[in-house]
Protein backbone atom coordinates (compact mmCIF):
# COMPACT_ATOMS: atom_id res chain seq x y z
CA UNK A 1 0.00 0.00 0.00
CA UNK A 2 2.80 2.38 0.96
CA UNK A 3 4.86 1.44 -2.09
CA UNK A 4 1.87 2.04 -4.36
CA UNK A 5 1.21 5.44 -2.81
CA UNK A 6 4.88 6.35 -3.17
CA UNK A 7 4.89 5.30 -6.82
CA UNK A 8 1.74 7.30 -7.48
CA UNK A 9 3.26 10.36 -5.79
CA UNK A 10 6.47 10.05 -7.78
CA UNK A 11 4.50 9.69 -11.01
CA UNK A 12 2.40 12.74 -10.13
CA UNK A 13 5.50 14.81 -9.41
CA UNK A 14 7.05 13.70 -12.70
CA UNK A 15 3.89 14.69 -14.55
CA UNK A 16 3.85 18.08 -12.79
CA UNK A 17 7.48 18.71 -13.73
CA UNK A 18 6.79 17.72 -17.32
CA UNK A 19 3.79 20.05 -17.47
CA UNK A 20 5.80 22.89 -15.95
CA UNK A 21 8.58 22.31 -18.47
CA UNK A 22 6.05 22.28 -21.31
CA UNK A 23 4.52 25.56 -20.12
CA UNK A 24 7.96 27.13 -19.85
CA UNK A 25 8.88 25.95 -23.34
CA UNK A 26 5.63 27.33 -24.72
CA UNK A 27 6.24 30.73 -23.11
CA UNK A 28 9.81 30.79 -24.41
CA UNK A 29 8.64 29.89 -27.91
CA UNK A 30 5.90 32.53 -27.79
CA UNK A 31 8.47 35.15 -26.80
CA UNK A 32 10.92 33.97 -29.45
CA UNK A 33 8.42 34.06 -32.33
CA UNK A 34 5.06 35.40 -31.11
CA UNK A 35 3.44 36.45 -34.42
CA UNK A 36 4.39 37.62 -37.91
CA UNK A 37 3.90 41.28 -36.99
CA UNK A 38 6.78 40.98 -34.50
CA UNK A 39 9.21 40.83 -37.43
CA UNK A 40 10.15 43.66 -39.70
CA UNK A 41 13.02 45.00 -41.76
CA UNK A 42 15.26 47.66 -40.22
CA UNK A 43 15.56 51.12 -41.75
CA UNK A 44 19.20 50.65 -42.73
CA UNK A 45 22.22 48.44 -42.14
CA UNK A 46 23.26 50.31 -39.00
CA UNK A 47 19.81 49.92 -37.45
CA UNK A 48 19.85 46.23 -38.35
CA UNK A 49 23.23 45.81 -36.66
CA UNK A 50 22.06 47.58 -33.49
CA UNK A 51 18.90 45.49 -33.44
CA UNK A 52 20.93 42.32 -33.96
CA UNK A 53 23.22 43.09 -31.02
CA UNK A 54 20.28 43.87 -28.73
CA UNK A 55 18.38 40.75 -29.77
CA UNK A 56 21.51 38.67 -29.30
CA UNK A 57 21.60 39.81 -25.69
CA UNK A 58 17.88 39.34 -25.16
CA UNK A 59 17.56 35.94 -26.85
CA UNK A 60 21.02 34.53 -26.12
CA UNK A 61 19.55 31.57 -24.24
CA UNK A 62 17.06 30.91 -27.04
CA UNK A 63 19.83 30.96 -29.63
CA UNK A 64 22.06 28.72 -27.54
CA UNK A 65 19.22 26.24 -27.01
CA UNK A 66 18.45 26.19 -30.72
CA UNK A 67 22.06 25.59 -31.69
CA UNK A 68 22.47 22.97 -28.98
CA UNK A 69 19.37 21.08 -30.13
CA UNK A 70 20.61 21.13 -33.73
CA UNK A 71 24.00 19.79 -32.65
CA UNK A 72 22.50 16.95 -30.63
CA UNK A 73 20.13 16.07 -33.47
CA UNK A 74 23.01 16.00 -35.93
CA UNK A 75 25.08 13.76 -33.67
CA UNK A 76 22.15 11.43 -33.00
CA UNK A 77 21.38 11.13 -36.72
CA UNK A 78 25.02 10.22 -37.42
CA UNK A 79 25.04 7.49 -34.77
CA UNK A 80 27.25 9.25 -32.19
CA UNK A 81 25.14 8.00 -29.32
CA UNK A 82 27.89 8.14 -26.69
CA UNK A 83 28.66 11.75 -27.55
CA UNK A 84 24.99 12.69 -27.29
CA UNK A 85 24.68 11.16 -23.82
CA UNK A 86 27.93 12.72 -22.67
CA UNK A 87 27.00 16.19 -23.93
CA UNK A 88 23.55 15.99 -22.37
CA UNK A 89 25.08 15.07 -19.00
CA UNK A 90 27.66 17.85 -19.36
CA UNK A 91 24.93 20.39 -20.16
CA UNK A 92 23.05 19.44 -17.01
CA UNK A 93 26.22 19.90 -14.95
CA UNK A 94 26.70 23.29 -16.58
CA UNK A 95 23.15 24.38 -15.74
CA UNK A 96 23.59 23.30 -12.13
CA UNK A 97 26.88 25.20 -11.82
CA UNK A 98 25.45 28.35 -13.39
CA UNK A 99 22.38 28.08 -11.18
CA UNK A 100 24.55 27.88 -8.07
CA UNK A 101 26.62 30.88 -9.19
CA UNK A 102 23.64 32.99 -10.30
CA UNK A 103 22.93 34.55 -6.85
CA UNK A 104 26.47 35.95 -6.73
CA UNK A 105 26.86 38.83 -9.24
CA UNK A 106 30.51 39.32 -8.29
CA UNK A 107 31.31 35.86 -9.64
CA UNK A 108 30.46 36.80 -13.23
CA UNK A 109 34.03 36.05 -14.30
CA UNK A 110 33.81 32.60 -12.76
CA UNK A 111 30.56 31.93 -14.65
CA UNK A 112 32.28 32.90 -17.89
CA UNK A 113 35.17 30.59 -17.11
CA UNK A 114 32.76 27.72 -16.44
CA UNK A 115 30.98 28.39 -19.75
CA UNK A 116 34.31 28.56 -21.59
CA UNK A 117 35.39 25.28 -20.02
CA UNK A 118 32.10 23.71 -21.14
CA UNK A 119 32.61 24.89 -24.73
CA UNK A 120 36.16 23.53 -24.72
CA UNK A 121 34.89 20.20 -23.38
CA UNK A 122 32.23 20.03 -26.12
CA UNK A 123 34.78 20.77 -28.85
CA UNK A 124 37.18 18.18 -27.44
CA UNK A 125 34.47 15.50 -27.35
CA UNK A 126 33.36 16.30 -30.90
CA UNK A 127 36.94 16.16 -32.16
CA UNK A 128 37.56 12.87 -30.34
CA UNK A 129 34.39 11.37 -31.83
CA UNK A 130 35.26 12.56 -35.32
CA UNK A 131 32.03 14.54 -35.54
CA UNK A 132 33.44 17.86 -36.74
CA UNK A 133 31.34 17.57 -39.90
CA UNK A 134 28.21 17.25 -37.77
CA UNK A 135 29.18 20.40 -35.86
CA UNK A 136 29.68 22.29 -39.13
CA UNK A 137 26.30 21.06 -40.40
CA UNK A 138 24.56 22.20 -37.21
CA UNK A 139 26.22 25.61 -37.46
CA UNK A 140 25.32 25.89 -41.15
CA UNK A 141 21.66 25.40 -40.27
CA UNK A 142 21.50 27.33 -37.00
CA UNK A 143 23.63 30.41 -37.67
CA UNK A 144 21.56 31.73 -40.62
CA UNK A 145 18.34 31.25 -38.62
CA UNK A 146 19.84 33.11 -35.66
CA UNK A 147 21.16 35.96 -37.82
CA UNK A 148 17.81 36.40 -39.57
CA UNK A 149 15.89 36.31 -36.30
CA UNK A 150 18.22 38.80 -34.63
CA UNK A 151 18.04 41.15 -37.63
CA UNK A 152 14.27 41.11 -38.15
CA UNK A 153 12.85 40.56 -34.64
CA UNK A 154 11.27 43.84 -33.53
CA UNK A 155 11.81 44.66 -29.86
CA UNK A 156 8.87 47.00 -29.35
CA UNK A 157 6.57 44.27 -28.06
CA UNK A 158 9.22 43.07 -25.59
CA UNK A 159 9.03 46.18 -23.43
CA UNK A 160 5.96 48.26 -24.36
CA UNK A 161 3.09 45.86 -23.66
CA UNK A 162 4.68 44.51 -20.51
CA UNK A 163 4.98 48.04 -19.09
CA UNK A 164 1.45 48.91 -20.08
CA UNK A 165 0.12 45.69 -18.60
CA UNK A 166 2.00 46.36 -15.40
CA UNK A 167 0.55 49.87 -15.15
CA UNK A 168 -2.94 48.55 -15.85
CA UNK A 169 -2.54 45.89 -13.17
CA UNK A 170 -1.32 48.47 -10.66
CA UNK A 171 -4.26 50.75 -11.52
CA UNK A 172 -6.67 47.85 -11.08
CA UNK A 173 -5.13 46.98 -7.73
CA UNK A 174 -5.37 50.59 -6.55
CA UNK A 175 -9.00 50.79 -7.70
CA UNK A 176 -9.77 47.56 -5.86
CA UNK A 177 -8.18 48.92 -2.68
CA UNK A 178 -10.16 52.16 -2.94
CA UNK A 179 -13.38 50.24 -3.49
CA UNK A 180 -12.69 48.05 -0.48
CA UNK A 181 -11.99 51.10 1.66
CA UNK A 182 -15.18 52.79 0.48
CA UNK A 183 -17.17 49.64 1.14
CA UNK A 184 -15.60 49.38 4.57
CA UNK A 185 -16.46 53.01 5.39
CA UNK A 186 -19.99 52.54 4.14
CA UNK A 187 -20.40 49.48 6.31
CA UNK A 188 -18.65 51.00 9.30
CA UNK A 189 -20.81 54.16 9.25
CA UNK A 190 -24.13 52.63 10.20
CA UNK A 191 -22.37 50.34 12.64
CA UNK A 192 -20.89 53.27 14.52
CA UNK A 193 -24.25 55.05 14.58
CA UNK A 194 -26.03 51.93 15.74
CA UNK A 195 -23.54 51.31 18.53
CA UNK A 196 -23.78 54.88 19.81
CA UNK A 197 -25.65 55.15 23.09
CA UNK A 198 -28.94 56.99 22.69
CA UNK A 199 -29.65 59.71 25.24
CA UNK A 200 -32.12 58.67 27.88
CA UNK A 201 -35.33 60.60 28.12
CA UNK A 202 -35.89 62.26 31.47
CA UNK A 203 -38.46 60.57 33.62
Amino acid sequence: MTAGAGSAGAFRRAVDRACAAARGARRALARFAPRPSAFGAAADAEAAAVRGVRNARTFRYHYASLQWALLLASLAAAGHRASVLFLMAASKVLLVCLGLLAPFPRLALLRRLVAAAFVALVLADIAAAGAVANLMAALAVGVPVIVLHASFRVRDDLEGPSTENGEEEEADEEAAVVEKREDGDAEAGPTRRSTAVAPRSPK
